[in-house]
């Protein structure tokens, strides 16, 4: 019986409107809408480490119909965009 009442007592603080725990649809909706900004730097970071993975792979699948000077300038741009993306990331 007293792991009823426990249970019992979870129920009613997740629907408890005074209860931070609470679980409602506006607080769903609020926090699927406004993200925590904590949430949204690790968004981020995850999108930033994609991008770099994707344009590494593209410099290195481009790398061989490229003549020095254009491979250059496709290496130099992605470290210049390296370089920027992780000026912005520190603004956040």
């Amino acid at each position: 019986m007293s792991k009823s009442a426990d249970i019992g007592q979870i129920l009613e603080s997740i629907t408890n409107k005074d209860s931070p725990d609470n679980l409602s649809v506006q607080k769903l909706v609020n926090e699927w809408f406004n993200p925590r900004p904590a949430l949204m730097k690790h968004v981020i970071v995850i999108q930033m480490i994609a991008c770099f993975i994707v344009s590494l792979f593209l410099i290195i699948t481009a790398g061989d119909s490229l003549n020095p000077n254009s491979l250059m300038l496709a290496i130099m741009g992605f470290m210049l965009f390296t370089a920027a993306s992780f000026g912005v990331y520190s603004k956040l």
